[in-house]
C-alpha cells in the first residue's frame, strides 16, 4: 500500500479536496489531529470561525467546546490550535501545517 502524501503544493491540495468532496468547498471535511472531530468548512463558517482557522484549529475554539483541553476532546471538539507550542497538524500545504482531510466520511 503506498504511503499517504503529507506535503502538497496549494494547487495539489485543492485538487485533492475536490477529488474527495467535490467542487463545493463548504462540504470539504477535516479531522482534528487532537480530538479527532470531523469538521466541515460549513461548520466552521456556522460557528463564526475566521477563515484562517479552517483546517488549522479545532472548531471547539469557536462552537462552545473550547473548554475541553486539546488531547482530551474525544471527537466533540477541543481547544487545539495548530499555531500553538505543540503542532501536530499532519499535512503541509506550502509552508502551512494543516489538518488532514477526513476521507471516507
Amino acid at each position: 500500500m503506498p504511503e499517504k502524501k503529507l506535503e502538497f503544493t496549494q494547487e495539489e491540495w485543492l485538487k485533492e479536496g475536490e477529488r474527495l468532496f467535490g467542487k463545493n468547498m463548504m462540504l470539504w471535511k477535516f479531522i482534528c489531529p487532537s480530538c479527532h472531530r470531523v469538521i466541515s468548512v460549513q461548520e466552521y463558517k456556522d460557528a463564526g470561525a475566521p477563515t484562517g482557522a479552517i483546517g488549522f484549529s479545532c472548531i471547539g475554539r469557536y462552537d462552545g467546546h473550547g473548554d475541553v483541553d486539546a488531547f482530551g476532546g474525544e471527537g466533540k471538539g477541543c481547544n487545539y490550535a495548530g499555531g500553538g507550542l505543540i503542532c501536530i497538524n499532519p499535512i503541509k500545504v506550502g509552508d502551512i501545517n494543516a489538518f488532514a482531510f477526513a476521507e471516507g466520511v
